[in-house]
């Protein structure tokens, strides 16, 4: 199974990026403990799994202030290669980091390379701008998220309980990062 990693065409891979299925499921949470000079991630267990579900649709959003994105094109055997996952990213020169705006993959294409070359991809972007480090923002309920970031290399360096509102409520942002070789 060959993955071929190729710059996102905004308007060419729309469609195909926004059928990705972002949803994901998990039994545990993390919950955001934190203190006047410190914060911990503590796992806990729920009383039934929960399914969550990323807008797609806020890739393309107008707001949306990433400049670079790829596509992850892959398929089965004696099927036509399709648009399997998507990475964006935006280099911000002040602090000399390259910020990871999305990354989603199609679900039977998880565990299966397609995350870790879109990240390889975005890290090779983040060195040809100058960043120090890749930085990146997911919430507390991606515990799945979290794991496969931490397998590849990015730490917990910061937290915001407050940071989504009434937009997901109970949900508490956490910011990972990957200092750059």
């Amino acid at each position: 199974m060959a993955i071929e990693l190729r710059p996102l065409d905004r308007h060419r891979d729309r469609a195909a990026v926004e059928a990705i299925d972002t949803a994901f499921e998990t039994d545990t949470v993390f919950e955001l403990v934190t203190a006047a000079r410190g914060i911990e991630l503590v796992e806990r267990a729920l009383d039934r799994p929960l399914t969550k579900r990323y807008a797609i649709d806020e890739v393309f959003a107008p707001w949306a202030s990433w400049r670079h994105g790829w596509v992850a094109v892959a398929g089965e055997p004696g099927e036509a290669p399709a648009v399997q996952g998507f990475a964006a990213a935006g280099y911000e020169p002040w602090h000399e980091r390259c910020v990871l705006w999305f990354l989603y993959v199609q679900p039977a294409w998880r565990r299966r390379g397609v995350g870790r070359a879109l990240l390889d991809r975005v890290e090779a972007h983040a060195r040809e701008a100058g960043a120090t480090h890749v930085w990146l923002e997911t919430s507390n309920v991606n515990v799945p998220g979290v794991r496969a970031y931490e397998r590849l290399g990015y730490a917990l360096c910061g937290a915001d309980t407050r940071y989504y509102g009434s937009y997901m409520p109970g949900e508490g942002a956490i910011y990972l990062a990957k200092p750059l070789g």
